[in-house]
């Protein structure tokens, strides 16, 4: 991988991940999740099938054996506290350090602030394990959601992650 450090990767991962280019709907959190995968993958190249880590056997792609190796390692894919057993849907490595992704699509009359709240608590575990987080966050399915709410929704990402090693991405 031609990233010189975690920080280098993670600003690139942030370029991929923010720009538009998104559905304006998905069927489902794993049809959002498989557009941040693609874009994950066509950012590393050749590396992405021992850089770019999860446990959703469907992804294009994917090294089970990658996979596997991941999780005897001590900074491994869970982080287990309280009971919570806390594992993102996306890891991107990059020699010894590491950037988690956690995907959530709000859909029709869904419980949008459990799965806003969730997925913040899922990002700051991940901490434990990862270098940096990323909590990425598809309203275009949530018809009870406006560009107003969406606007709000990133300006209060942006201002409770700044100076962290975290960031939201809400979309579309």
């Amino acid at each position: 991988m031609a990233y010189r450090n975690v920080e280098e990767l993670y600003r690139a991962i942030l370029n991929r991940l923010a720009p538009p280019g998104y559905a304006d709907t998905y069927a489902d959190e794993s049809a959002f999740e498989a557009d941040v995968w693609s874009r994950l993958v066509e950012l590393l190249g050749p590396d992405a099938t021992q850089h770019c880590l999860t446990s959703h056997t469907q992804r294009q792609g994917r090294s089970a054996a990658a996979w596997e190796a991941f999780c005897r390692e001590t900074r491994g894919p869970d982080v287990n506290v309280l009971g919570s057993n806390n594992r993102l849907d996306i890891v991107v490595r990059n020699d010894t350090a590491s950037i988690g992704i956690e995907v959530k699509w709000l859909g029709k009359g869904g419980d949008h602030a459990g799965k806003l709240t969730q997925g913040l608590g899922q990002v700051m575990l991940a901490l434990e394990n990862r270098d940096r987080t990323l909590l990425m966050i598809h309203c275009g399915g949530a018809d009870d959601i406006d560009e107003g709410d969406r606007r709000r929704l990133q300006r209060v990402a942006d201002n409770i992650c700044l100076g962290t090693k975290t960031a939201i991405i809400v979309v579309p």
